[in-house]
């Protein structure tokens, strides 16, 4: 095995991963997210952010892991932050650096690896974004490509701690300015009225009955979702979540809503599913609205047929249930919109029964603890928890979840309940 080498200027670098004052700090969602949206592209059963100290590799956020660090000398990342490029092993056991590494011999068995190098505030190599597998892959440019714009988000949140504490003290000044506070407490809570008042009634007749429940984790949220009939007779339904909370979410959510709702959006078509969240993949990319992405579930139903056909941008799944109880998932197509990709998302199609409901939501509604160990409700937990519920009413389930959230959401929340009559 191949011990991963000191950097020549080791000192230097310790002093940058120093600076930031993140090791051993408590998980942060912005963190958890980047490592959560890897492992979902990419399919892999481990993703991680590593920051690689003197003597150990400390994760700030790990998907597929149980330990918080591991030695430094026998970690990819250590090879990783002695070049400036990825690092890309497609089979450890044929790479002579790492054939006979604990980490590939043992647990957590690793063939498969792909690490980014993240530099401080100094410009030195001192963290990783990381992915890996127990069998071995292929990594196309594609992937590479992908995996670095996700790097560059996870260096750019390393590097926002300096400014997030600058904020931190502001705040604490601005507490001290009744007026100005109130003044701008107004403002937000009339945002946050506008932006409620843009969501749609729910709808009681037809062949199609839809309710729903929203709540904004701050005073106006990065949830919108929206349904409405097509000229030919189908119905339109959509949900989006913008990545991060408060007004910059909620302005990207409203318009996008805005550019579903009133059919503005360029070279879309609104009947068909694969269209739209390439359409809206090309019109909000990251790089034009703060490095925000989005997940987006769109739909389109034909009651003449039966028939729904749509795509999933990332989104969490929707859960299809039959009038005999029977559960469908209906899981993301393809990944999140804003980052280039919206092109290659596919739309999937499915024939709802008389009497199925049909269910869809933000993450906020299953990223609850459910258990002592504080582990999430996640999807499959949300779907066993709907499936209990009998009456046609969200409330029950609404106060099921909160009480699990301890009285309030963490996240924005947002749920939709369709029954088809």
């Amino acid at each position: 095995m191949m011990a991963a080498p000191i950097p020549v200027d080791e000192a230097e670098r310790l002093a940058d991963l120093r600076s930031l004052r993140v090791l051993d700090t408590e998980p942060e969602q912005r963190y958890d997210r980047i490592v959560k949206i890897a492992a979902s592209v990419f399919e892999t059963p481990i993703a991680y952010i590593a920051l690689i100290d003197s003597e150990r590799q400390w994760f700030k956020a790990k998907q597929g892991l149980c330990r918080v660090e591991t030695d430094r000398s026998t970690s990819f990342c250590g090879h990783t932050i002695n070049q400036d490029e990825p690092l890309v092993v497609p089979d450890a056991l044929l790479d002579s650096r790492f054939s006979d590494n604990p980490m590939v011999t043992g647990d957590p068995h690793v063939r498969f690896y792909a690490g980014v190098p993240l530099k401080g505030p100094g410009g030195f190599n001192v963290a990783t974004l990381c992915l890996a597998d127990t069998e071995p892959r292929e990594f196309s440019s594609q992937d590479l490509g992908i995996l670095m714009s996700l790097a560059e988000i996870a260096e750019r949140e390393l590097r926002m701690v300096d400014v997030i504490e600058a904020q931190a003290r502001l705040i604490d000044t601005q507490t001290k300015l009744v007026r100005t506070q109130e003044r701008l407490n107004g403002e937000l809570e009339e945002a946050a009225r506008y932006v409620r008042s843009q969501l749609p009634a729910p709808m009681r007749d037809g062949p199609v009955r839809i309710d729903w429940r929203y709540e904004a984790s701050s005073q106006v949220g990065g949830d919108a979702f929206g349904y409405h009939w097509l000229e030919d007779g189908r119905l339109a339904v959509y949900l989006l979540d913008v990545s991060g909370h408060g007004v910059g979410a909620a302005l990207l959510s409203s318009s996008i809503h805005a550019a579903i709702t009133r059919h503005t959006l360029a070279r879309a078509d609104f009947g068909e599913p694969a269209s739209v969240i390439a359409a809206l993949d090309a019109a909000f990319p990251m790089a034009g609205n703060d490095n925000k992405f989005f997940t987006c579930f769109y739909g389109v139903y034909d009651p003449s047929d039966g028939r729904l056909r749509y795509a999933s941008a990332g989104h969490p799944p929707a859960f299809l249930f039959a009038p005999d109880g029977a559960r469908t998932p209906l899981p993301a197509t393809g990944s999140v919109a804003g980052i280039g990709l919206g092109a290659s998302n596919p739309a999937e199609e499915v024939v709802v029964e008389a009497g199925s409901r049909l269910y869809f939501f933000s993450d906020g509604a299953f990223e609850i603890p459910s258990g002592a160990n504080g582990e999430l409700l996640m999807p499959t937990g949300l779907a066993d928890l709907i499936e209990t519920g009998e009456s046609w009413s969200l409330d029950p389930i609404v106060a099921s979840l909160r009480a699990k959230a301890g009285g309030s959401f963490a996240d924005d929340f947002s749920i939709v309940k369709m029954r088809f009559v």
